[in-house]
């Protein structure tokens, strides 16, 4: 089942957080070991023939996500377009998709903006469900590696607004921003870059506003998040632990899931791979927590229980010490 009823079926007593069982202090020290339960796919119509992923929730469970799927594109040939899906307790099942549409959405290049791929991905709504952070390349105007900047769109009377570009010294000239996320505060966005000064490739940074509404400058997360491979995609649960996406060495495919418990205000533990329920030889990206802190999500191109070349997938964690 792909449902928020079956990510809470497994018996209370066996539930636990996912940051308590991998990171916790009180463990750190120990080996684990853990028991699969099924990995499950999201299935239709959440996932299909083309490529799903980058998801995020609010605390209403509603799902924001991105899809390469043709039959509901703004416009033919558009890569990637932001969806919306709400879940039906009713039916225990996802409801159709919904695509956001334009103006957050936007097609391919035009004669005004001849480098816009209409590349609109890696949404991140906020806990109140009211904002979305996503990454686009609307604005594009150099070819073709850093033409991405962060966008935000609001609710507003149930229409979501015109997006507006997340300034300097977010967005930037250089950096290829992404991977919006806020953590549990509320008020850090954190997101990827390629601006100089960090450790390497893509480095995760975090910024607050002033009292004035500003952007501070972004704070590189340091060397147990960041290093000389590819991190992004923030993901913080209650009890503080942040998960993300990294191709660094001695994981077990590509790009592997991490996690890391925070010690202060842009101070991490050590990051720690979440192991082979998760992670595969294939690339697994993109951690998401749903509603409730019992299941975890993320996209991965693992073709084992798969629809297309990349689906959505969840599972639940046992720990046996």
């Amino acid at each position: 089942m792909t449902s928020l009823d079956k990510f809470r079926k497994v018996p209370k007593k066996y539930l636990v957080l996912i940051s308590l069982c991998l990171i916790s202090p009180l463990i750190t020290a120990q080996e684990q070991s853990w028991v699969d339960i099924a990995v499950h796919n999201f299935g239709a119509p959440i996932n299909t023939m083309w490529a799903e992923g980058e998801l995020s929730f609010a605390d209403d469970g509603t799902m924001v996500y991105c899809s390469a799927r043709q039959d509901m594109a703004v416009a033919e040939g558009d890569p990637k377009d932001l969806y919306i899906a709400t879940f039906n307790s009713e039916t225990g099942s996802w409801n159709t998709p919904v695509n956001m549409g334009i103006p957050v959405n936007q097609p391919p290049q035009t004669d005004i903006n001849p480098l816009r791929r209409g590349d609109d991905r890696e949404p991140w709504i906020t806990a109140d469900g009211n904002t979305i952070y996503f990454r686009s390349d609307r604005l594009a105007t150099t070819a073709p590696l850093n033409n991405h900047d962060l966008f935000v769109t609001h609710k507003n009377n149930g229409a979501w607004t015109e997006p507006e570009l997340v300034p300097f010294p977010i967005s930037t000239a250089e950096g290829d921003e992404h991977c919006p996320a806020v953590l549990q505060d509320g008020k850090t966005l954190c997101f990827a870059s390629r601006r100089s000064g960090g450790y390497g490739g893509s480095d995760i940074y975090c910024s607050e506003r002033d009292e004035s509404g500003n952007w501070t400058t972004p704070i590189n997360q340091g060397p147990n998040i960041n290093t000389a491979a590819e991190e992004f995609h923030f993901t913080q649960d209650k009890g503080g632990t942040v998960y993300f996406t990294s191709s660094r060495p001695g994981g077990y495919g590509g790009t592997d899931i991490y996690g890391a418990m925070q010690l202060g205000p842009n101070k991490w533990g050590p990051a720690r791979n979440l192991g082979p329920q998760v992670n595969t030889a294939a690339a697994d990206m993109c951690p998401a927590l749903p509603p409730g802190g019992d299941t975890f999500s993320w996209f991965s191109t693992r073709q084992d229980n798969s629809l297309g070349d990349i689906d959505i997938f969840w599972t639940n964690k046992l720990n046996t010490q």
